[in-house]
């Protein structure tokens, strides 16, 4: 019989609270004036230099969305912003049922299709994925439907698989 995976090995490796705003102008006006949180790094997802290498997916079908990333360093964790501006995506369906607010939190893993696995067996679907970009080129991110279960999404991104050298 399978032993079935243990989740704090799988989820151990904790990179980021993603948030979704509306105005990511007045959102890190706030953050960096009122808070001192920054500076952010602000970043357009699909890079316009990189957009035909690009695979997105929305609900398990070839999807078209673009929005606005901002990260920012706040100690051994990062923070993520993030403003949608067009297209179907995870980020719109959260802005029309909850508003602005903590959207997901995000860990790296070794394995993308064994943690799929491992999710769908609690029913909770990948509803968006993509290539990544940037320092992560080569990675594949993902997101889990887990909000109406913990309040929030579940984001995983895969390590790259090294070829050891002998």
């Amino acid at each position: 019989m399978k032993r079935k995976k243990d989740p704090k090995e799988i989820f151990k490796k904790f990179l980021h609270v993603g948030v979704v705003v509306k105005d990511l102008e007045r959102t890190l006006d706030t953050l960096t004036d009122v808070f001192g949180i920054g500076p952010f790094k602000i970043l357009d997802f699909p890079p316009k230099d990189e957009e035909s290498e690009i695979e997105m997916a929305y609900h398990g079908k070839p999807a078209d969305f673009s929005a606005k990333f901002c990260f920012a360093d706040m100690g051994n964790i990062e923070l993520e912003i993030i403003q949608p501006i067009s297209g179907k995506s995870v980020w719109f369906d959260f802005l029309e049922k909850h508003g602005e607010g903590i959207h997901h939190i995000k860990f790296l893993l070794s394995d993308l299709q064994e943690t799929k696995q491992y999710l769908d067996e609690y029913n909770f679907e990948l509803t968006q994925s993509g290539s990544a970009v940037g320092v992560n080129k080569g990675k594949t991110w993902a997101y889990f439907g887990t909000e109406d279960k913990i309040g929030f999404v579940i984001e995983v991104l895969n390590e790259l698989s090294h070829k050891k050298e002998q």
